[in-house]
C-alpha cells in the first residue's frame, strides 16, 4: 500500500510542531474560559452558607459623618 502522505523527516516536524501548537492554543482557551466562570455551587454548601448567615448576627459596618473632617493628603502632583 502506497503511503499517503509521503514526507521528509523536517517536513514531519513542522506539521508535528504546527498540530501541537494548535492543540495547546485550543487547550488555553479551554482552561482560560473555564477558569473566568465560577464553579456551579452544590446545594449541600449553598443551605451551610445560608443556615451560618441566619445565625450569626450582622456585623456592623463604620459610619462616616460628614462633620468629621478628612485628613488632606501629601500627593503634590
Amino acid at each position: 500500500m502506497k503511503p499517503i502522505f509521503d514526507l521528509t523527516k523536517r517536513e514531519q516536524r513542522i506539521v508535528l510542531l504546527i498540530v501541537a501548537a494548535l492543540v495547546a492554543v485550543a487547550f488555553s482557551k479551554h482552561l482560560l474560559e473555564n477558569e473566568s466562570q465560577p464553579p456551579p455551587a452544590r446545594a449541600s454548601s449553598t443551605e451551610a452558607a445560608t443556615a451560618a448567615r441566619s445565625t450569626s448576627a450582622p456585623t456592623p459596618s463604620p459610619t462616616i459623618h460628614a462633620d468629621e473632617e478628612q485628613p488632606e493628603s501629601d500627593d503634590s502632583r
